[in-house]
């Protein structure tokens, strides 16, 4: 199995792209979970930009892994407006 970086495995930045997205994305589950929808469509947003710099820097060496990383950053930001959408409902009523 390849790496998900695939050409760029080796490159520390964007191993520390990927990483840091890998935890931003974990740490929106365990946010969705505690119910604070907000907090978490932040983290997948930021993790989306990852997925952008990734694709980014990526498509030159590798075009089909970088329409992979579009589709994934496209993936994350649908997500997080779903979250939005969830924080927005769960809000009270302005009276």
């Amino acid at each position: 199995m390849s790496h998900p970086l695939g050409p760029l495995a080796d490159n520390f930045t964007a191993y520390a792209v990927y990483a840091t997205a890998q935890t931003e994305m974990r740490h929106a589950y365990a946010l969705i979970e505690a119910g604070q929808y907000l907090a978490a469509a932040a983290e997948i947003s930021s993790a989306a930009r990852a997925a952008e710099v990734l694709a980014r820097r990526t498509e030159l060496l590798d075009p089909e892994r970088g329409r992979r990383w579009r589709k994934v950053a496209s993936t994350r930001h649908k997500f997080a407006e779903h979250a939005r959408a969830r924080a927005a409902r769960a809000l009270p009523d302005a009276a």
